[in-house]
């Protein structure tokens, strides 16, 4: 049964003139250079009697508050260097600070709390960017989601560049299908994978022009005053003019034409020790706690020949022991942290847990099995899920353990937390941090298996253990397969994962599955205009990354310090109505795996690899569902698809021998499709 799916860094040398400067962070003064300290001051020109001077700042309306670059929306341009602060404490040098006037307080004038941003030191690697014109462009010869590589092309009317790297991005470009204000119609860059972790990146635009017809957009007075080396009256706009002459320098050096730029603005990406850094110290701390064999568990009841069909000998279930780091083990819970700022061990919490015992391992068809570790769909529970027929069938044929608990944070008890979540945004930080306990929860959940739990005699048979320690997979589907990323990257003992499909970027995916319809109103009931939805869902990836697969996909392969490499195998969905394919996409260009020959899809940027194939792959099987709306709409069919693929002969096939042997062989005579 299907689940629904919800949500000191060192400048670039810039140009004065013909003369290179050094710069600081924006709202530092550059340093004098030895040059102009040598250079004697020219005599004033004679000019009549009256000396030449410079000429007087030119008046702008500036904020206290708002990014003035685009005047009609407050926090627009997204991402900007405009809410970043230098901070020689952190890793980037810079801290993230929005001030609550700047926030979209919604219906019910609600001012957020904005504390949980200013523990990170830039902007969210898997961060949308976005702005908006007075109308809404005309994006012929833009870089569309079917032609990626185009943004990467000299002429690119977007540009997306690393500025510490002088490399230019890929994205797609498309106009917000949700608008209902032509004059707030937000302009989407869609990353195709992350940001590199503590880079500073400048976006450019340029050559649009409105897609009624007429003249191309003017650039704001602000803007144009940065562009064109005009001083303003406004300290707040000056204090950015360092860091944007950083900026117009490297994009001149990247043959971008700055003069006849429309927009342009740049921010800086998070380090990752600003966005792992709770959670990779409560696990660090829990390690510890849990030894190598776990705590402790507790059997509380136990069906033989559970779901009568020869499948399963038995339903065990009870609690396991788990370090806890929150104010509380029921949601809403926050982390709590010590005097130093780290999380702050609270308590040893009894979490439920269920296994699955296959009839194979008990009749000695096989001898011992591995134990598989399963994530259940979003706001579902972990018994409900190993508990299906589907996922028995998965564990009768692999002759394996499956254990699974509900996943805090995005578990059906939390559904409440997530509804006022939507309706008032400062409360999204009890669903982060309660996620972040929650990976901690299956972490221990593997090790405790692996060790104390095993020797249980409810998981034996006449006096012979049925779990193989030395073999622990990790499988999950839809939010199983999205979090089961984060899960593989951290887990000391799982380095190989089935992720059935999975996404990554939240904030993205929700807006195009069919899943997202039943949540939108209570969003909407809290913040009725569009253009503050748009600004918000963004704003939450960066409290998602700590626990989102944005902020560990991309460190699988290699491994995080002390943790890895995995290996991982992702299965998607042709025409995915509730994870969108766009979605699973982006997540596994993050990984940096290839595309198996038999997928029915090769997205732009994916080596294709023959099958057999050893090693991390990306396959995508056709089951028959019907095309999904362009651009960020729910679809407005289910046809099956999403549920249906991990059962199909050919994605257990697939499964079946990659877990054993490493090779990824799909068994298709051509694309994987009905035909």
């Amino acid at each position: 049964m299907r689940q629904p799916l919800l949500p000191t860094v060192a400048l670039l040398v810039a140009c004065a003139g013909s003369k290179p400067i050094e710069t600081g962070p924006a709202g530092t003064t550059p340093p004098q250079t030895d040059t102009e300290a040598d250079t004697e001051t020219e005599p004033p020109v004679e000019t009549g009697g009256d000396s030449e001077t410079e000429p007087a700042p030119i008046h702008v309306e500036a904020s206290a508050h708002c990014d003035d670059l685009v005047p009609s929306t407050c926090l627009l341009p997204f991402p900007s260097d405009r809410y970043l602060e230098p901070d020689a404490t952190t890793v980037t040098g810079w801290r993230l600070v929005y001030p609550p006037e700047a926030f979209p307080t919604g219906l019910f004038k609600i001012v957020p709390d904005l504390t949980p941003f200013s523990r990170l030191d830039g902007h969210s690697p898997a961060t949308q960017i976005m702005t908006v014109f007075a109308a809404p462009p005309d994006l012929t010869g833009a870089a569309l989601v079917d032609d990626i590589g185009r943004s990467l092309e000299p002429d690119s009317p977007t540009v997306v560049l690393d500025l510490d790297t002088g490399e230019r991005v890929p994205h797609w470009v498309e106009l917000d299908a949700r608008a209902d204000d032509p004059e707030r119609t937000v302009l989407y860059l869609r990353l195709a994978s992350v940001l590199a972790e503590g880079h500073r990146y400048g976006v450019a635009i340029r050559g649009l022009q409105p897609a009624g017809g007429g003249d191309a957009y003017a650039p704001s007075e602000v803007f144009a005053a940065l562009r064109d080396g005009v001083t303003t009256d406004a300290e707040v706009v000056e204090a950015r003019r360092p860091g944007f002459d950083v900026m117009f320098a490297a994009f001149a050096d990247a043959g971008v034409d700055v003069g006849a730029l429309q927009q342009a603005w740049w921010f800086h990406t998070a380090s990752g020790a600003s966005i792992r850094h709770d959670i990779l110290a409560m696990r660090a701390d829990a390690l510890v706690r849990l030894g190598p064999d776990g705590i402790g568990c507790t059997v509380t009841s136990v069906e033989e020949g559970y779901g009568g069909d020869g499948l399963t000998a038995r339903r065990v279930r009870g609690t396991f022991t788990v370090p806890n780091y929150t104010d509380s083990v029921a949601p809403p819970s926050r982390i709590v942290h010590d005097a130093s700022g780290l999380p702050a061990h609270q308590r040893d919490a009894e979490v439920a847990f269920t296994a699955i015992v296959p009839q194979a391992l008990v009749d000695g068809t096989v001898e011992v099995g591995p134990l598989v570790t399963f994530g259940h769909g979003l706001l579902g529970t972990g018994e409900g899920s190993v508990s299906g027929s589907q996922v028995r069938q998965g564990a009768q044929d692999a002759g394996a353990v499956f254990v699974a608990t509900d996943w805090a944070g995005m578990a059906s008890e939390d559904i409440p937390t997530i509804a006022t979540a939507l309706a008032d945004v400062s409360n999204f930080v009890a669903v982060t941090d309660r996620l972040q306990q929650g990976m901690i929860n299956q972490i221990a959940l593997t090790r405790t298996f692996l060790g104390v739990c095993r020797a249980l005699p409810e998981l034996s048979e006449g006096g012979r253990a049925l779990i193989d320690p030395s073999r622990a997979y990790y499988v999950g589907g839809s939010q199983g397969g999205i979090y089961g990323a984060t899960l593989l990257a951290l887990s000391p003992d799982i380095e190989q994962g089935v992720l059935y499909v999975n996404g990554a970027v939240f904030p993205f995916m929700m807006e195009r599955s069919i899943d997202y319809a039943p949540y939108l109103p209570l969003f909407q009931a809290g913040y009725p205009a569009r253009i503050d939805q748009a600004v918000l869902l963004p704003m939450a990836q960066h409290l998602w990354d700590s626990s989102d697969p944005t902020g560990y996909l991309q460190h699988l392969t290699a491994g995080l310090d002390g943790i890895g490499p995995k290996r991982v195998l992702s299965i998607a969905a042709h025409n995915d109505a509730q994870v969108p394919n766009l979605s699973s996409d982006q997540a596994m260009r993050m990984v940096g795996v290839p595309v198996i020959e038999g997928s029915t899809r090769t997205p732009w940027g994916f080596p294709v690899e023959a099958s057999p194939y050893t090693g991390s792959g990306y396959v995508t099987i056709d089951v028959g569902d019907p095309p999904v709306p362009d651009g960020n709409l729910s679809p407005t069919v289910e046809a099956g698809g999403h549920s249906a693929v991990p059962s199909t002969a050919t994605a257990v096939s697939i499964v079946q021998r990659w877990l054993r042997d490493g090779v990824i062989e799909v068994p298709c005579d051509g694309p994987c499709d009905p035909d």
